[in-house]
């Protein structure tokens, strides 16, 4: 990808950063009529959302080399505005159950549905009481993602008159419900699921499947929002890797005249008078933006590493100086595994089909570490110690898209966030301790993955910062602290998108509402840059 047909003299804006949050906003300024530059580090676009193949030892089998699941997409409008669907080649489906949750013997479980009727069945095997607390917390989640899901298409700071009208309407008919919100909100996740729930394999399903902070802390209950994503628009994946969505992305913004120029990393932005008016690449060449520069990577790294020292005020570079990206004391692992033939949770998937239970496990990630060993696991990260067992996300990519290895064959990938930031052994020794952990482990619940890997691709914390110019490794780019979210994400001062230097926006996973596959920062962030642009005019 080049800008061969685009003269620079002729760009209005630049996209720093191609993942797919700067695709999405480059989508949107370049349908608003404005002449759209995308610049990315990589050789490749999508950052954590990219699908490649694992050269060289096994070229024909690809990876998602980070994202997986597409879940807060869902609740979007983008794929219906940008036409990625019906224009564009994007395809996804939804994964249900997209979580099975095992029980201490590896082999019974439960599956986290769509339906909370149909997990509450399958939690009713284990325990009645159980069931019957999993419909009261499923019916409460639901109305905190209700109410508050206008505010995440809007501002953090600013929020549009419609958005709060649409959240007052829908906010009316369930105020019984903010009390027992607030209350399960301001406690400790430990506290609400052990004080919910009795069974350690309910508590677990919940548990294993975000761990945003230490489940001791309170207000870390908020991430249980999680289970009104899972049962209301459901969870997906696209069909050809989640690569497939940022390619329908760059579709889209070619069809609308913007441009993607890849190995092109900014090093830092062009100033005069206070103000940005284009980047300096690594390489010294120069591109101005008159219209404005949206990086869409680490704002960290934007504010404190981009943007030339002495812009900021003396305050505010304080607060971006503090933007947490570390202090939780648990770091992402990642892994992906290429394999000759097939494999299978062979066991697990008997007691179902014994049971008379649907879902084919090879299609769901597989989570099978205890609530008891996974509250263990958050407390050895936090001593720098390597966890016995680690929490995560097991899943074959293949059982939902076979055309993503050859015939007859896997791709296997594993997601954790709970290993330590600083090991006390070192990063070289921990990431080779932490895969070994996790084959071993995957090896009791699928047959053959010792014996029938070809490579694999560990990424701790080190790697994932270097591969995705990600600070300290985290996929959120700021911590997910309840207080960092809305106005506080990043940091106070930083969460309206447009910052404190005139031609300088932020958008991507450390901007609001969310990380993970969601794309509304992108979308929130051009839409305000096409109302300062406007308002300019």
């Amino acid at each position: 990808m080049n800008t061969s047909t685009t003269k620079q003299k002729d760009i209005d804006v630049i996209v720093a950063g191609a993942g797919h949050n700067g695709l999405v906003g480059a989508c949107y300024l370049a349908k608003s009529g404005l002449n759209v530059l995308v610049l990315e580090a990589h050789s490749s676009v999508g950052g954590m959302t990219v699908t490649s193949p694992m050269t060289p030892e096994a070229p024909d089998h690809m990876i998602n080399e980070a994202s997986i699941h597409a879940s807060l997409f869902r609740m979007s409008p983008i794929e219906a505005e940008l036409e990625l669907a019906t224009k564009f080649g994007l395809r996804q489906r939804l994964i249900d159950p997209c979580h099975i949750q095992l029980a201490a013997d590896k082999e019974s479980s439960i599956g986290l549905w769509n339906d909370a009727n149909k997990t509450a069945k399958e939690i009713e095997h284990f325990s009645p009481k159980d069931a019957k607390a999993w419909l009261e917390l499923s019916e409460l989640a639901d109305a905190a993602l209700t109410m508050g899901k206008p505010m995440a298409m809007t501002g953090a700071v600013k929020p549009s008159k419609r958005a709060l009208m649409s959240a007052a309407i829908k906010t009316l008919p369930r105020l019984k419900y903010i009390k027992p919100l607030i209350d399960l909100t301001t406690s400790s996740q430990s506290e609400a699921l052990e004080t919910i729930f009795e069974t350690d394999i309910v508590r677990a399903a919940i548990f294993t499947a975000l761990p945003f902070m230490d489940p001791r802390e309170d207000n870390s209950a908020f991430s249980l929002i999680y289970l009104a994503a899972l049962q209301s628009t459901g969870v997906s994946m696209f069909e050809g890797g989640t690569g497939a969505l940022p390619k329908a992305l760059v579709r889209c913004l070619e069809h609308h005249g913007g441009v993607v120029r890849t190995n092109a990393k900014v090093d830092s932005f062009v100033m005069k008078d206070g103000a940005v008016l284009g980047v300096r690449l690594e390489n010294g060449e120069e591109i101005m933006a008159p219209k404005g520069v949206m990086t869409a990577y680490s704002p960290k790294a934007v504010l404190n590493h981009t943007l030339p020292k002495g812009n900021l005020t003396n305050k505010m570079q304080k607060r971006a100086e503090n933007i947490p990206t570390t202090r939780r004391g648990i770091a992402d692992y990642k892994l992906n595994i290429a394999l000759k033939g097939r494999i299978n949770p062979t066991k697990a998937q008997k007691w179902r089909d014994n049971k008379g239970w649907d879902a084919d496990l090879r299609v769901p990630t597989i989570q099978w570490v205890t609530y008891k060993d996974g509250i263990k696991a958050y407390r050895d990260c936090q001593l720098n110690k390597i966890p016995q067992s680690i929490p995560g996300l097991a899943q074959l990519t293949t059982g939902f898209d076979p055309t993503m290895a050859p015939d007859g064959c896997d791709t296997f990938w594993f997601w954790s966030g709970v290993t330590p930031v600083t090991p006390d052994v070192g990063w070289d020794v921990a990431l080779k301790e932490i895969t070994n952990t996790v084959i071993k482990e995957s090896a009791e619940i699928y047959d053959g993955i010792e014996s029938l890997e070809i490579a694999r691709r560990p990424l701790g914390a080190p790697q994932i910062e270097k591969r995705f110019h990600a600070i300290d490794g985290s996929v959120y780019h700021v911590e997910p602290y309840v207080t960092r979210f809305g106005p506080g994400r990043p940091a106070k001062g930083f969460a309206g998108y447009e910052t404190p230097i005139p031609g300088l926006f932020l958008s991507g996973s450390g901007t609001h509402p969310s990380a993970g596959i969601c794309g509304l920062p992108g979308r929130n962030a051009a839409q305000k840059m096409i109302k300062v642009i406007k308002k300019k005019r």
